[in-house]
């Protein structure tokens, strides 16, 4: 069963009023008792409104860790639910209930719970373990063993013991690079990320013969042959890692292009350019930018675009989540 945001907004109908300053939204935030959580995919101006800027993994610890009674989550919709799902005392809404992610739309819970049983089927197991990437639905979730995110991974398929079949959903390249890590034979899921699928090897080769002294910087949701020409893989907290620990580096970044106002931030010791799309000089994600600062504020003083998971599908995912934070990326 999928699980659609509640008591929906269709933002696009809503006469936004102007937003304030960011440090102006976080103070009317604190003063009525609503933790701003932001993914490092937003937009420079949503990020400063935020208590807390990090990535799946990060947002999924500070949520847990922190006692809040109304959560705004400024990210997409599967990270509203897993807020919720980890929280679940607390009121949890979103600045567009509408931005959603294409990796969560391209599994299905009940393609996904087929698929178990035929693969079940074929391998003669009864021992699958399903381990799903953090970019899906709640109720996928709930199907899944255990959850990853791109911080720790290789991790958590590392933790499963050696001959256990493995199903890996929802991303292939993901997937693909962890079987490629872990020499590994996963079954992979056929969906993929619209980001990260559409850098071109062409551009990016260019932009490189530009800058021939920069590291480029890649996402393992990025396909193989990107993955290939690119001097370090890792998900966004390995790449603040690596550019905080440079000194006036210069860095191509294939991932969503928000992540440079982060770098930005937290390393202005180095330069970074945005790895280009096939028809543009960057790459934007056109679900996290549905949200704006005026969405933001809306929801802020209104509280719509509220999240809310049944309890027979949060209690499962609970459970995967739960086993996720207990492995620490190394």
């Amino acid at each position: 069963m999928q699980t659609p945001c509640q008591k929906q907004v269709d933002m696009d109908q809503v006469d936004l009023e102007p937003a304030p300053t960011p440090q102006e939204m976080r103070a009317y935030a604190d003063a009525n008792d609503i933790l701003v959580l932001a993914h490092s995919y937003q937009e420079g101006e949503i990020q400063e409104a935020a208590h807390f800027v990090g990535d799946s993994l990060e947002l999924a610890r500070y949520a847990k860790s922190h006692d809040a009674r109304n959560i705004c989550l400024c990210g997409v919709h599967f990270m509203a639910e897993t807020a919720k799902i980890l929280s679940p005392a607390a009121r949890v809404f979103v600045p567009d209930p509408k931005a959603g992610c294409s990796l969560a739309e391209g599994c299905r819970s009940e393609d996904l719970a087929q698929y178990q049983a035929h693969l079940k089927t074929k391998l003669g197991r009864d021992d699958l373990v399903t381990i799903c990437y953090v970019n899906c639905t709640a109720a996928v979730k709930a199907l899944s063993d255990i959850v990853c995110t791109s911080g720790n991974a290789l991790e958590v398929v590392q933790s499963v013991p050696a001959g256990r079949p493995i199903l890996f959903v929802p991303d292939m390249h993901l997937g693909a690079w962890l079987n490629e890590q872990t020499h590994r034979d996963m079954h992979l899921w056929n969906a993929t990320c619209i980001v990260h699928e559409l850098f071109s090897v062409e551009t990016l080769m260019d932009l490189k013969t530009q800058h021939p002294a920069a590291k480029i910087l890649a996402h393992p949701e990025c396909p193989k042959n990107i993955r290939d020409i690119a001097d370090h893989v890792c998900g966004t907290a390995g790449m603040l890692r690596l550019v905080k620990q440079a000194q006036g580096g210069q860095f191509i970044i294939a991932t969503e292009a928000n992540m440079i106002y982060r770098f930005r931030k937290d390393a202005p010791q180095n330069e970074y350019v945005a790895a280009p799309g096939p028809s543009c000089a960057c790459n934007l994600c056109p679900h996290m930018q549905r949200n704006t600062p005026e969405k933001l504020w809306h929801a802020l003083r209104t509280r719509s675009g509220e999240v809310l998971v049944p309890e027979d599908v949060a209690a499962g995912a609970r459970k995967a989540l739960e086993r996720m934070l207990e492995i620490r990326p190394k």
